[in-house]
């Protein structure tokens, strides 16, 4: 955590304890249908943030709301300890209302390039919810770079349970995880985390911060940190912005523009079909609703993750029947009535189906009803094996259906990023104005 050698005054840090507060709150009354140990469904339907929702006024709400979500115990822990540990700093500089401008306008700018950037996330993240407090976490991260890059980070990590901890500067810890945040985004490795909104709320917190500084509190505490030093820092740390760590954040920046003008230039040309149906599934006098979105992308169908075992084990045979698309019978509507072998997780698993179908334009399926009996498969990290039978009963129906990204204006907010990244860039050329720590 960081421990800068500066003691920016007095002022106590009452708008990061409060969000870290509220923030706890919320994880307490959204998690405690699953013993507080992750969100509950309902709740991250209601309040997380859609891309596709944005053209809907009455959604916008989603905007705040879901900076107050998190998954699971451990987002928010990390989450918190994050915010508590940087924000405090930030604070006393900016003062509770101007923290406060500043954190929020991160958390929607970090909303604006996670929907700016979905031609580089994919056409499932536009329909996938997306939560937690990342994002405007990641606008007081740098804002934090901005106000003391040379004061040192204690930091430990993980490798399995042995804890590896080190001492380095914030700049490089701060470029590093920026850079990574980048790197992630652009490989397609994020394995379901916005990382470009974690990259949106950074470049917010850099092009915010001269707006939102006030001058005459940075001379006071510059003066204080330079007489604290002299009286009593044996080491002091090395103050300001490399010219080689500008230069890294310029590139870095520069390259999330290249990205921006990407995506506004393919979204328009995007002719990917995503529909999502409502499947619900009955077994065992266990009844089971989730909405499955599915990607059609030249010729080829995706899937994505199903949470709930009744609805995975129907949607997973469909799909290996060639029921989910099937492009001979676009616009057709079906009776069928087979018991067959199909491959599911490269295990042969037996299947008797009795169904009606209906599908669209494109070969899709637009809705359907009926039983199936299926082999269920067991699997462990390795492999999978036949371990039973099961009847289900199951109907889908469209819960909705977009080519491209109709109705997100990507166009427009990719503008929005490369503009938010160019004052960026202005901000981290003058960063010695910023900073508090210099000698």
């Amino acid at each position: 955590m960081p421990q800068p050698y500066e003691e920016p005054g007095s002022r106590r840090p009452y708008a990061t304890v409060g969000l870290v507060v509220a923030n706890v709150i919320a994880y307490v009354i959204t998690s405690a249908e699953y013993g507080f140990l992750q969100i509950s469904e309902g709740w991250t339907q209601w309040g997380a943030f859609v891309p596709s929702l944005l053209s809907r006024p009455e959604h916008w709400y989603r905007l705040i709301t879901s900076m107050f979500l998190h998954g699971n115990l451990f987002h928010i822990f990390f989450n918190m300890v994050f915010l508590y540990g940087f924000g405090k700093h930030v604070e006393s500089v900016l003062g509770a209302r101007r923290y406060l401008a500043l954190y929020f306008l991160s958390g929607l700018l970090a909303e604006v390039f996670h929907t700016a950037f979905l031609p580089i996330e994919g056409a499932f993240s536009a329909h996938v919810p997306a939560l937690g407090a990342s994002g405007a976490i990641s606008g007081v991260l740098g804002a934090y770079l901005l106000l003391f890059p040379g004061t040192r980070l204690h930091m430990c990590v993980f490798y399995f349970i042995i804890p590896l901890c080190f001492t380095t500067r914030a700049s490089v810890f701060l470029i590093f995880w920026f850079a990574t945040q980048i790197l992630q985004g652009y490989l397609g490795a994020s394995l379901g985390v916005a990382v470009f909104a974690h990259a949106g709320g950074f470049v917010g917190g850099l092009a915010l911060l001269p707006l939102l500084l006030p001058r005459e509190r940075v001379e006071m505490l510059r003066i204080y940190t330079r007489l604290r030093s002299f009286f009593f820092d044996i080491f002091p740390a090395k103050p300001g912005l490399s010219p080689g760590s500008k230069a890294v954040l310029a590139t870095l920046l520069l390259a999330v523009v290249a990205g921006a003008a990407y995506c506004a230039a393919t979204a328009p040309e995007a002719r990917n079909v995503v529909k999502v149906l409502t499947v619900s599934v009955g077994y065992r006098g266990v009844e089971e609703s989730e909405s499955v979105i599915i990607l059609l992308d030249r010729g080829e169908v995706s899937v994505s993750p199903i949470t709930s075992s009744g609805v995975r084990v129907v949607v997973n045979r469909l799909n290996a029947l060639g029921l989910i698309y099937n492009h001979p019978n676009a616009g057709k509507d079906l009776s069928i009535s087979i018991s067959r072998s199909a491959r599911v997780q490269g295990v042969p698993v037996r299947v008797s189906l009795d169904a009606e179908f209906s599908y669209d334009e494109w070969g899709l399926l637009n809705s359907g009803r009926g039983s199936m009996d299926t082999d269920v498969l067991q699997c462990s990290y390795y492999s999978c094996v036949v371990g039973g039978r099961e009847t289900y009963s199951f109907t889908a129906s469209t819960e909705s259906v977009s080519v491209g990204f109709q109705g997100i204006p990507v166009v427009e907010l990719s503008l929005l990023s490369a503009l938010s990244c160019i004052a960026a860039i202005a901000a981290v050329v003058r960063a010695e104005d910023f900073e508090v720590f210099l000698v």
